[in-house]
């Protein structure tokens, strides 16, 4: 993947995560001081916001985990590199 579209990703992912985390707390604070009875809120509001909270953890976790992935095939290739170097004369 070349390197542009690796940053393009990496954007698209945090915009997304964003937004889903923007859009979990915004629903719960209108269901929390907006829509009565005030203060409580309805289970279809928590599910809902459950549900893009872990949205936005698993995005997070998905990309961290493909950046550890990705930088260390990186070093692993840039060693059997340095090492096909020192080898030619």
């Amino acid at each position: 993947m070349t390197e542009k579209k690796r940053i393009e990703l990496t954007r698209l992912q945090g915009i997304i995560a964003i937004a889903s985390f923007s859009s979990g707390v915004i629903i719960a604070a209108v269901c929390l001081f907006l829509v009565p009875p005030l203060g409580e809120i309805a289970n279809s509001a928590i599910s809902i916001v459950s549900e893009l909270l872990v949205l936005c953890g698993a995005i997070l976790g998905v990309k961290a985990s493909y950046d550890v992935k990705f930088r260390k095939f990186q070093a692993e290739l840039d060693q059997v590199l340095d090492n096909e170097m020192k080898l030619k004369p």
